[in-house]
């Protein structure tokens, strides 16, 4: 019996081999949407996350209502929407996840082998602009301004791109400099990329506000200022934080998906669908469908041991005798040392692979009579490899066994990710953004936009919706921190 990339539960010692068979074949390898198998974050943990935005919202909106220069005003408001995003997330994990508990819907870990996580970092975004031929071209038509921006979300983990203003008839493209990295993605990721925008107007503070409350505000704020301007009119903060009566609105107006299928050592195309208003409309900003990106990940199967320990090497032909070695099973391959020191400053004395190409078997017991003796067997461009190996225990043999079918079904279900090891792009500390000079219209074919596209209505996320959930997780006891 052997351990292939096909069949990774075979070639097991008697006693254990059907036990690992029976694991091997419970792995949920495909999950309802939004369950993941591993809970990396505590309840706990969510709920802190939970407060801090919430502390984050509160602040920011406070900042929002106080500002007055325009620039100041579109990041508080993209960053009041980034917060309100966060918190339904939690909020909605933490309700799936007591409703499962109530439902005796728990997902068992213990004694599954499931595939590791990876990171994916996505760079490189470029969202090209369609504008009409008279606007683009003869500069004429309506001098139409907006501010963009991008938010990318795994489940609970949500990040946001720099925001690029005053977006014009004279840009081709927008293209965001920033590096967004996901620390724990699992194989079957389905990544949203959602593109924001808001018209920009020439008047910010009070351009939104209802008549009567603006009216209110300017009789009062301009001859004893704007904060004792709204107390005198009966307008406090919780008013205007509650209500959003200075903030403008940002628009869900396209959204992508990206998969493991995706992921590339190089910049790839996808398509973009357009969200439509109320009135079935798409957004007047002139999106072409399509954006590019590139979307590279590192399992971690690459960069951390699966396994690590003492194994015995067979050596030599005529008259084999065993060596004792340090081995480390990580990056497709089983690294020997001579002692366990020498693997943090040398070099590897032997390297096997364990790739899809390799094969792990029992030792023959006719020809190999050391105890917890296997073979793994490596079939590649070069020839045929074999090398035997022998564990001092049985605990120590299984535990390897376990390391090698976890690397296999590593690569098996992260596929090309783990067909060598990608560069990983990691975050800048300073966001900058790029307005790109060349036009796109050179590398990009030309497509009428089809405005009979359909999409979902742009949901709200308003303070109704999280206050709502808010109350009713601690309704359930989920305010409660350890």
């Amino acid at each position: 019996m052997e351990i292939s990339h096909e069949t990774a539960s075979e070639g097991l010692p008697h006693q254990h081999r059907e036990l690992k068979l029976i694991r091997y074949m419970s792995l949920p390898h495909e999950l309802p949407d939004g369950l993941w198998p591993i809970q990396l974050i505590s309840d706990s943990d969510l709920q802190q996350k939970i407060d801090h935005e919430i502390k984050m919202r509160e602040g920011t909106a406070r900042l929002l209502s106080a500002s007055k220069h325009p620039a100041q005003v579109l990041e508080a408001a993209k960053n009041l929407l980034s917060s309100n995003t966060r918190i339904i997330a939690y909020m909605t994990e933490l309700q799936r996840r007591k409703t499962a508990e109530v439902l005796g819907n728990t997902t068992i870990i213990e004694g599954n082998q499931l595939p590791c996580r990876s990171q994916v970092s996505v760079s490189d975004i470029r969202i090209p602009l369609m504008w009409r031929d008279a606007d683009h071209f003869k500069n004429k038509g309506d001098y139409r301004r907006y501010a963009v921006f991008c938010m990318l979300k795994v489940g609970t983990e949500i990040y946001d791109t720099s925001m690029i203003k005053d977006v014009d008839r004279t840009m081709t493209d927008i293209t965001f400099d920033d590096v967004v990295l996901f620390d724990e993605v699992p194989h079957d990721f389905d990544m949203k990329l959602e593109v924001y925008c808001h018209k920009l107007h020439e008047e910010f503070s009070v351009s939104n506000t209802p008549k009567k409350l603006r009216k209110k505000i300017n009789d009062i704020s301009g001859s004893v200022g704007r904060s004792v301007g709204k107390r005198l009119s009966g307008l406090n903060d919780s008013d205007v934080i509650g209500n959003m009566v200075l903030g403008p609105k940002f628009e869900l107006v396209a959204k992508g998906s990206l998969h493991l299928s995706d992921v590339d050592n190089s910049i790839k195309t996808f398509d973009l669908e357009l969200e439509s208003n109320s009135d079935g409309q798409v957004h007047e900003l002139p999106l072409f469908g399509h954006y590019c990106c590139r979307v590279a990940a590192l399992p971690h199967c690459l960069t951390q041991p699966t396994v690590s320990g003492f194994l015995n090497l067979q050596e030599g032909e005529d008259l084999p005798q065993w060596r004792q070695y340090w081995c480390c099973l990580k990056n497709l391959q089983l690294a020997l040392w001579a002692c366990q020191d020498d693997a943090e400053v040398c070099q590897p004395l032997l390297t096997i692979p364990v790739t899809k190409c390799t094969q792990i078997s029992d030792a023959d017991p006719t020809t190999c009579q050391k105890p917890h003796a296997f073979v793994i067997k490596t079939v590649n461009i070069d020839g045929i490899f074999d090398h035997t190996l022998a564990a001092d225990t049985k605990d120590d043999l299984n535990k390897w066994w376990d390391g090698f079918q976890q690397h296999l079904l590593d690569q098996a279900l992260w596929k090309h990710a783990c067909d060598g090891m990608m560069d990983l792009r990691i975050p800048s500390s300073r966001r900058k953004t790029f307005v790109r000079k060349s036009s796109i219209y050179d590398e990009t074919p030309y497509i009428e936009p089809d405005n009979s596209s359909e999409g979902s209505v742009v949901s709200d996320l308003g303070s109704d919706q999280l206050s709502q959930m808010l109350h009713t997780l601690k309704g359930g006891g989920a305010s409660s921190q350890s």
